[in-house]
């Protein structure tokens, strides 16, 4: 059946088809988009970063957003400021995505978190929507920086997969963890996957958390459209297996008895990038502005994810490097902290992780697999 209907205006089908996901009803288009996404992630051939004169032109794209932005900043009733941002160009086109760049103040959470405009960019994975993606939802959602969260979503849900059927292919439980997760897409496509291919449900446990329970309230509508999953939702969260959704603050873990289970597979993609600690550069740096040293840090954050983290357990985990394609977002606000390889390996050190030699590169991402320390293995891969 058709994901989304065909367009004759300015409509976006990837934006129609976030809709139709996360929204109420619709349970065959949902479930027709999950299928899409399952094939383009498993069983296609991995997604690349674009490169040649689309890369090139990314430095033209960032020169040309910083010469006709607009930036404006507006006192709220309470005296609160917000910054907005006008471009004239972005604006003629009616995209609905632009909303997330021109008023960073109210979709911040959802883009540091992985909420509804991170979720646009990832529906072009499925075949249907990005067939009838118009020119506005390629110049957006599948530029070179959007392109490599696509990447980097496919290798986080990859990797995901690969370790969590290692351990059920073993008759071995596994506990897999999303931190700072949004609405848990790629989770969600691990473990229907891996029921889709005979796995004991009562072997799999997924918890996946994110701090707005908006976010949380859309994973459980995308749950229960998906016959496989809507069986495993814990509602109580003191089960030992099935997949959990609970509103968490990073710093503050929910008290569950979940809690009492360290989780042998533990994502934190997307995240560590704004926070401070063993960077090469940061945003603030570029723009001669001071660099907080307030706290937590990325090794805060970390020291959480390894305190849930099972000995021998696996991280997935991102770098971020500075780019043309990043610094469009800064344009419009964005603050980054920037890494290397080296960097994150010294950042994960402090928090007992070993990198395991796994890692997939694009323009600006790096996803690598580390293993908690305190249990050594010689197997230095995952494959």
């Amino acid at each position: 059946m058709s994901v989304v209907p065909d367009h004759r205006g300015r409509g976006s089908a990837p934006m129609e088809a976030l809709g139709v996901l996360y929204g109420d009803g619709q349970e065959v288009a949902s479930r027709a988009i999950v299928d899409g996404l399952i094939g383009r992630v498993f069983d296609s051939p991995q997604r690349e970063p674009l490169t040649g004169i689309r890369r090139m032109l990314t430095g033209f794209a960032f020169w040309s957003m910083d010469k006709t932005t607009r930036r404006e900043v507006r006192t709220g009733p309470g005296g609160s400021e917000t910054t907005i941002y006008h471009n004239r160009i972005l604006e003629r086109s009616g995209h609905p995505y632009i909303a997330t760049l021109l008023r960073p103040g109210d979709t911040t959470a959802s883009l540091v978190e992985g909420g509804d405009p991170m979720n646009a960019i990832y529906m072009m994975l499925c075949p249907a929507v990005e067939r009838k993606a118009r020119l506005w939802d390629r110049l957006l959602l599948d530029s070179v920086p959007s392109r490599d969260v696509q990447v980097r979503f496919v290798w986080e849900t990859r990797l995901t997969h690969e370790l969590a059927s290692r351990r059920l292919s073993r008759g071995e439980p596994v506990r897999i963890k999303a931190f700072a997760a949004g609405t848990g897409l790629s989770v969600l496509l691990v473990c229907e996957r891996l029921l889709r291919e005979g796995h004991d449900p009562k072997l799999i446990r997924a918890v996946i958390s994110d701090r707005d329970p908006a976010h949380s309230r859309k994973t459980l509508r995308v749950i229960r459209k998906l016959p496989l999953l809507s069986d495993l939702i814990d509602e109580s969260g003191r089960t030992t297996h099935g997949i959990l959704v609970q509103a968490e603050d990073i710093f503050q873990p929910a008290k569950t008895a979940v809690g009492e289970f360290p989780f042998d597979v533990v994502t934190a993609v997307g995240i560590l990038e704004y926070f401070t600690g063993h960077t090469y550069a940061t945003t603030e740096d570029r723009l001669g502005e001071p660099v907080s040293t307030a706290k937590p840090d990325a090794e805060d954050l970390l020291k959480v994810v390894a305190d849930q983290t099972a000995d021998g357990g696996h991280l997935i985990v991102n770098t971020h490097r500075e780019a043309a394609a990043t610094r469009i977002l800064e344009v419009f606000g964005k603050h980054f902290r920037y890494r290397r390889p080296e960097h994150l390996q010294a950042l994960a050190a402090t928090a007992g992780f070993v990198p395991v030699g796994t890692r997939f590169s694009g323009n600006v991402y790096d996803v690598e697999v580390f293993r908690k320390s305190e249990v050594v293995a010689g197997d230095r891969s995952v494959s």
